[in-house]
């Protein structure tokens, strides 16, 4: 496992980077996302990083992952060793909210190392390409969609001296087409190789309690419309084989020392033959016996037998996006399932012996204080171990965001300030009948109200089985 302070000085072919320009701030809010302070959940090492490194290194080139806030670093020491590295490319990985530290310190290594080519990919430059380029003079491509195969064309066409702009899923100053095409079949990818990270350093999604989690994708895209997600890599959901998923876990175990799996599918289960014939396959291995897993899932796609057997074949922890507490908002926002789902869901994962936790939404179309109060009333019914109150956010590319540049229901975005893109604080758009202040403070009446538990004593309390 690479640690910065053992890189030898030596030239990259590419060097990828998680942005930051203040790794303190930036780690203090990763971990104001633990419910408890000792207990392990934070962050994940990246798989889409995974991916590109494993990609990158099986086409012979050389790779760097620089993860500026697990590995603590300041802006100056970037540049430094880049000073001492000389990267052909870099590559910066960036959410909406990081988009902004992504262009400031391309900036930086533009004004001292004018030669480097940058690049940008994720879910921001992948929703708009141009306007990101237009906004941040010193990123000179776009990466749109999957990249694994785009960036290996990308070092392949730089290095002999042919333009970039041909290839498809690229999108340059230069250039219009933004379009972009998917992977078809995700299992000739690489499984994401963790070589190049400092593991240790990430303390999981989901509190596994555990020495290592790891996380794991099963499949790629989403079918579902909720109207504040965006879908990068569209509505079909291409499932990877169970055999590769199971040999993905496997070695997790034997070369990295896994104990737990975060499977963290856009939507972990659509398909219930499907799901089953995995889970059913992680018992027949003996999987369950070594690890603990946890995942991500509707409400409205379970069963109390499925998730019986989710808890035989390891599962130990689900999280629902839950969203409201009144019927017709879940409607309004693309759910398409009701309270009554939620409640028979949150039993059956209860009744099975698995750690239930949700999400409701602040500020989607038609919220009022009423509606609120209903989302923090249901959650104190539920008596869930964990439950946030995110802001909604008008991302780009969501229906979301649409609906407040027409002002439905009175919504109006208050700031384009990418950095201020985060789902608990500051808030970004209000309604008429829902101001930001308001916001704000219902968001702060339902942290008071759903005080933060201790595992133990929930699991000890519900009478959970744990393995």
């Amino acid at each position: 496992m690479a640690k910065m302070n053992q890189v030898n000085s030596q030239k990259f072919d590419l060097l990828l980077i998680n942005p930051s320009v203040n790794y303190e701030k930036d780690m203090k809010e990763i971990l104001a996302r633990r419910v408890e302070t000792d207990v392990a959940i934070s962050n994940c090492p990246s798989p889409g990083i995974g991916y590109m490194i494993s990609s990158v290194k099986k086409s012979n080139y050389t790779v760097k992952f620089i993860d500026m806030v697990a590995e603590m670093m300041t802006v100056e020491k970037l540049l430094k060793f880049i000073k001492g590295n000389k990267p052909t490319v870099v590559g910066f990985t960036a959410l909406t909210v990081q988009i902004k530290a992504a262009g400031f310190i391309a900036d930086e290594i533009k004004k001292l190392f004018p030669e480097i080519v940058i690049g940008v990919g994720g879910i921001h430059a992948t929703i708009m390409p141009k306007e990101t380029l237009e906004e941040f003079q010193s990123l000179d491509f776009a990466v749109c969609g999957e990249g694994e195969y785009v960036v290996v064309d990308i070092l392949k066409n730089i290095h002999e001296k042919k333009t970039i702009s041909s290839i498809k899923g690229v999108v340059t100053k230069e250039k219009d087409d933004v379009s972009y095409e998917r992977i078809n079949n995700i299992d000739n990818l690489p499984f994401p190789d963790w070589e190049e990270m400092d593991i240790s350093k990430y303390g999981g999604i989901y509190p596994h309690r555990t020495r290592l989690e790891l996380p794991v994708w099963t499949s790629r895209g989403c079918p579902f419309s909720c109207i504040f997600c965006v879908r990068p890599l569209g509505r079909h959901r291409k499932h990877r084989s169970i055999d590769s998923i199971i040999s993905e876990i496997e070695k997790n175990i034997d070369v990295f020392g896994c104990e737990s799996i975060a499977f963290i599918d856009e939507t972990f289960i659509v398909d219930l033959p499907w799901s089953s014939t995995l889970f059913n396959a992680m018992i027949e291995k003996g999987l369950n016996k070594k690890i603990t897993w946890s995942c991500e899932t509707r409400v409205d796609t379970v069963t109390p037998e499925l998730f019986k057997l989710m808890k035989k074949a390891g599962c130990y922890y689900v999280f629902f996006g839950l969203e409201s507490g009144d019927d017709v908002m879940l409607k309004r926002c693309g759910k398409n399932f009701t309270t009554t789902h939620m409640k028979d869901a949150v039993r059956w994962a209860k009744d099975a012996g698995i750690i239930p936790s949700g999400s409701f939404i602040i500020g989607l179309p038609g919220e009022t204080e009423e509606t609120v109060r209903k989302s923090i009333a249901l959650a104190q019914e539920l008596d869930l171990y964990s439950v946030t109150f995110p802001i909604a956010v008008p991302f780009p590319g969501t229906i979301l965001r649409k609906m407040a540049i027409n002002h439905e229901y009175g919504l109006k975005i208050l700031t384009n300030n990418w950095d201020d893109y985060d789902k608990q604080y500051p808030g970004v758009m209000e309604s008429e009948d829902l101001p930001i202040e308001k916001r704000r403070e219902l968001q702060k009446m339902a942290y008071t109200l759903l005080p933060k538990k201790k595992i133990s004593e929930y699991i000890e309390k519900l009478n959970l089985r744990t393995i």
